[in-house]
């Protein structure tokens, strides 16, 4: 009965999680009762060997998410996984909104500024064509056409920057995964 509860438990907490995906899950959990019990071992002392089905199933749901981040790379996914590994201690959140939010705004910024350097050249133009400028109109171009090829080289740059970041703030999600559940391999 208990092995029922825990598996019942441990199957709505996934809910979440596809219906496949969660029976790979608890099909671990079903081997190690069926084994445990095969070795004479009541399934209460089981259970409590495993822990507590709310733990296991945030570290589950932590690592399917993160999982799904890496093949499926979208902002929601990669907020989804941050959440789920803030949620398995307090002490996450320090650990990873601080770092995260440090280089999302990085990021941001050097998206802004890119964009801000590509439509310069408007003002510069608008501004030489109502005569607010006492530059001449070849200078007024020329500093238009760096300030656009900048603007446009920092754009393309900031794509490559922004797949670097996702790169990095998964893998620090991972590393700090592994430290909140204790594994010493990385």
């Amino acid at each position: 009965m208990i092995n029922n509860e825990f598996l019942e438990t441990l199957n709505s907490l996934l809910s979440r999680v596809p219906e496949k995906e969660r029976q790979e899950m608890l099909y671990d959990y079903q081997e190690h009762f069926e084994i445990g019990c095969a070795d004479g071992r009541s399934e209460k002392e089981l259970a409590e060997e495993l822990g507590d089905p709310n733990v296991i199933a945030r570290e589950l749901l932590a690592d399917y998410l993160i999982s799904k981040a890496e093949t499926d790379q979208t902002a929601t996914n990669m907020f989804r996984a941050i959440f789920a590994a803030i949620s398995l201690s307090f002490f996450n959140i320090v650990f990873i909104v601080g770092p995260v939010a440090a280089l999302l705004g990085t990021y941001l910024a050097l998206c802004v500024t890119s964009i801000a350097l590509t439509l310069s050249p408007l003002g510069i133009i608008a501004s030489s064509l109502m005569g607010y400028s006492t530059e001449t109109f070849a200078f007024s171009f020329f500093v238009s056409l760096t300030l656009v090829s900048s603007g446009l080289l920092m754009s393309i740059g900031m794509i490559y920057v922004g797949k670097y970041f996702y790169y990095l703030i998964l893998r620090y999600i991972k590393f700090n995964l592994r430290m909140v559940k204790g594994d010493k391999a990385g």
